[in-house]
């Protein structure tokens, strides 16, 4: 099986399985074709594990803003990576999605951490991320996420009253 072959087959599973059956592949459609998954968790990986997929579905209806904390790749990446930042958006504006804020990180004022961007975007739910990600026209430019990216992490917050 080629890796366009599989790759179509895992779109074809999320297509007519539905979100919750399509989870597990979904993880592989954000991330790079025929990438492995390991069991740990990288700090700087470039596609959720399956449990770290089932525990994104498992979030509570509404809103979520996902933070990415992203790592260029050194000769071109943040050049590559803009020309995904520029091609997501109006997909973006398509599933009712909305870039927040996005900028440098130029100092780690509290920890230890090695980034170069930050970037927070709100998704109308859990679901118009998946459905995104298996869309398509993400898929014509993932090429220049994964070219521009060493790495990053991705946390989805959604709002609580606790502060």
């Amino acid at each position: 099986m080629t890796s366009s072959d599989n790759t179509s087959t895992r779109r074809d599973v999320l297509k007519t399985g539905g979100v919750a059956l399509g989870a597990a592949t979904t993880a592989s459609l954000i991330g790079q074709p025929n990438e492995a998954h390991a069991q740990t968790v990288n700090i700087n990986a470039m596609a959720p594990t399956p449990e770290q997929m089932q525990a994104f579905l498992a979030l509570p209806p509404g809103p979520v803003v996902m933070v990415n904390l992203l790592k260029f790749k050194a000769d071109g990446g943040a050049e590559e990576y803009s020309k995904y930042g520029q091609k997501i958006r109006p997909i973006l504006q398509s599933i009712g999605a909305k870039l927040l804020f996005s900028g440098d990180a130029k100092v780690c004022f509290l920890g230890n951490g090695d980034w170069d961007s930050v970037a927070l975007v709100e998704y109308p739910d859990k679901t118009a991320l998946i459905k995104m990600s298996q869309s398509p026209e993400y898929q014509a430019i993932h090429h220049h996420r994964a070219a521009g990216l060493e790495g990053q992490v991705n946390y989805a917050v959604v709002q609580t009253n606790s502060i």
